[in-house]
């Protein structure tokens, strides 16, 4: 019963700036929109460069054999004007130029390999992009005239190919075009637990200790662990509310991918979002213990946020181990909050199949957190009244 009215007055505390949580909530609710609004369109910019039947030369007049190639294949010719770098730079261009030059013929002829630059700008995106469809284009040609000067000599081309190699792609091509997407998206729901519950939890013991509120307090007949108890339900619960509102936001958010092939390939359904729910919850529990303990011992607000602020390095160091690692997950990533969760969520998006131990063991390992810091918590509230 304690711990129930010690957790609604924490609960109306932790709303009373209703500024603060309202920017905290609403980033949160929106950063998973936003997120999946801007890769969708990252990803039809790529499909867009792939898709282009132009290319823009410089010196198109140097080489007919390679123009008449690229014609070929579908491509039309557009020229580049001498300003070629300020139009790149500019962004004018969104496509990168082929420059060829004087001497592309007559070294053609003599059979000496002609330089051809595929030029783009670091600054533009878009040209960048578009670089790759030019190489292929490029070494596209270089196989004919190859075959061809072979069997201008009588000698078949299959005698330079020792091996036919083909790829034969076990995941789907959706699949590979949304992998990048799909380690992100763990990154958005750890940085969300972290965000929003660090400015309850600090508010519930640093805040108090500022405002000379938790002295008050303390000295009602009540159990340390009571008030460790009721603080870690009171931001809990706000942490869980908004995870739980983030999780669904993926739903409406769908609405916003325009890359069909995107849209196809990033499936989500309601038990993948309970299953999130499942794998994020005890880590939002322990992750708002953790918080409560780390900010008990700031002696002001600004204090308990640069204590807290070094738990929100872990989010993006969970993310970069993920994905440097090489081959299987090795044992102890189990083990390790934050890349735990990480992996299983990548895992749940892949549609792969999880074993009871996968689960049952960051769990486990969130449940001795979350023990962990409710008993320090517990220890220290009163020692740090009594300082």
């Amino acid at each position: 019963m304690m711990i129930w009215e010690i957790f609604k007055k924490e609960w109306v505390d932790s709303l009373r700036d209703k500024r603060t949580m309202l920017v905290v909530i609403l980033s949160s609710l929106m950063g998973m929109p936003f997120f999946l609004f801007i890769s969708s369109e990252a990803y039809s910019r790529m499909d867009e460069q792939n898709e282009k039947r132009f290319i823009r030369v410089l010196g198109a007049e140097y080489a007919p054999e390679l123009v008449n190639y690229i014609q070929r294949q579908g491509f039309e010719i557009k020229p580049a004007s001498a300003d070629y770098a300020q139009k790149l730079h500019s962004k004018e261009y969104t496509e990168p130029v082929l420059f060829l030059s004087k001497d592309f013929a007559s070294q053609f002829a003599q059979g000496i390999a002609p330089k051809v630059e595929i030029i783009s700008d670091l600054a533009n995106k878009d040209s960048q992009m578009g670089v790759r469809p030019v190489k292929l284009l490029l070494q596209g040609f270089m196989q004919e005239r190859a075959g061809l000067n072979l069997a201008l000599r009588g000698v078949s081309a299959e005698v330079l190919a020792v091996l036919k190699v083909e790829e034969r792609h076990l995941s789907r091509a959706q699949n590979q075009q949304s992998a990048g997407l799909k380690e992100m998206l763990p990154f958005m729901f750890i940085m969300t637990l972290l965000g929003v519950g660090m400015y309850a939890a600090i508010d519930t013991s640093a805040g108090e200790r500022e405002r000379g509120s938790l002295e008050p307090l303390m000295m009602n007949p009540v159990s340390s662990w009571h008030f460790a108890l009721g603080k870690w339900a009171a931001v809990g619960t706000l942490t869980v509310c908004v995870l739980f509102f983030n999780v669904m936001s993926i739903f409406p958010s769908l609405f916003l991918i325009k890359n069909e092939v995107l849209k196809i390939a990033f499936q989500f359904s309601i038990k993948d979002a309970f299953v999130f729910l499942a794998v994020l919850c005890p880590l939002a529990l322990a992750i708002a213990a953790l918080q409560i303990a780390v900010a008990i011992n700031g002696k002001s607000h600004k204090e308990a946020q640069a204590r807290n602020s070094m738990l929100m390095l872990l989010a993006p160091l969970a993310l970069v181990i993920g994905m440097l690692k090489q081959g299987a997950d090795p044992v102890w990533f189990s083990w390790t909050p934050l890349l735990a969760q990480n992996q299983l969520i990548i895992k749940i998006l892949n549609g792969e199949t999880l074993s009871l131990a996968e689960v049952l063991i960051p769990i486990l390992v969130c449940i001795v957190i979350l023990l962990a810091s409710l008993s320090y918590t517990a220890q220290k509230i009163r020692r740090v009244v009594m300082q």
